[in-house]
Order: structure tokens, then sequence, then C-alpha cells
């Protein structure tokens, strides 16, 4: 049972980091991006309109990281205990 806890431990680890290097692998949550279009005015001239849009990306030293560093100390505890009662019995 700890075995198998364990292991979802390191798989939602791995999930978090992997969520984490497909949203673009920024250093720090961002809740707004910068969102630069191009559109062309009435004279034919193109124009950068320029609009901060709310979104969430998960960052990696306040968010990814110690998400995933309690996850595997966890699953390395529930490992360490399942060891330490195979030990015993």
């Amino acid at each position: 049972m700890k075995k198998t806890v364990a292991i979802i431990c390191f798989v939602l680890a791995a999930g978090v980091l992997g969520y984490w290097a497909m949203d673009g692998q920024h250093m720090a949550n961002q809740f707004k991006t910068l969102k630069v279009t191009t559109v062309e005015d009435p004279f034919g001239e193109d124009e950068k309109k320029k609009v901060w849009v709310e979104e969430f990306h998960l960052g990696l030293m306040d968010g990814a990281l110690p998400a995933a560093l309690g996850l595997m100390g966890l699953g390395a505890a529930f490992l360490f205990f399942e060891h330490r009662s195979r030990r015993k019995a």
C-alpha cells in the first residue's frame, strides 16, 4: 500500500514538472502577460496594439519546484516506511 502511494507521489511530481515545462518554463508565477498584435490602420500602415491579458503561468521557484520536492519527499518517506515495516517482519 505504501509503495503504491509512493509511486503515485513520484508520478504526480513528474506531472507537476511536466506541466511547468509545457507551460513555458517561467521562473516565477505570472498572472498577466503582454499580448502584442499587429493591426493595419486605414492608411495602410501597421500599428502594434499591446494589451495586458490576465493568465496564469506556473513558475518554477514559487510553484512547481516546492510542489515537486514536497511530493518527492513524501514518496521517499513512504518508501522508507515500507522498507522499515518489511524489515521488521
